[in-house]
């Protein structure tokens, strides 16, 4: 069985391997740094603007979902954006990515956002990716503008 919970600080070690392991993916296996720890910790402590989930399966951490608040006009006022989504190798195609979408979906419903957007890598893969039919999938639509999947929340 899949949980989900809201990040914290406390998930900071967590989070930046993570992302390190997705940054890895995006360049092709090829090893990277990661982000800096206490950048991780200094972003997770803006609360109100920087938001992420973690996926669970019993007490192992299997997926993570990362999102932020922005606001625009287009939107009509503030939106989110998805800026990291990773799900560990053994766990893909298991429901894991999908949960961690709704949970996304649903905080942005509860913040009152008029829309949760992705931005997609920029590498020519992406569009063969099955990332993109997850996010289809979840509900989002391409928009004109290349790496970038819309849902409306409102």
């Amino acid at each position: 069985m899949v949980t989900t919970r809201e990040v914290s600080i406390d998930d900071a070690t967590t989070v930046t391997h993570m992302v390190a392991a997705l940054l890895g993916e995006l360049e092709g296996g090829q090893m990277q740094d990661g982000p800096d720890a206490q950048l991780v910790v200094d972003l997770l402590a803006m609360k109100e603007r920087v938001y992420g989930f973690l996926a669970f399966t019993e007490a192992r951490p299997v997926g993570l979902i990362m999102l932020s608040e922005s606001a625009a006009l287009f939107a009509r006022g503030t939106y989110g954006i998805i800026t990291e989504l990773y799900v560990v190798p053994d766990q893909r195609s298991s429901g894991v990515a999908m949960r961690l979408i709704e949970a996304a979906v649903g905080l942005g419903t509860v913040k009152g956002w008029g829309q949760l957007e992705v931005g997609a890598p920029r590498q020519p893969m992406w569009s063969r990716s099955p990332n993109s039919a997850l996010y289809l999938k979840a509900g989002f639509a391409d928009r004109p503008t290349p790496q970038v999947a819309v849902t409306r929340l409102s």
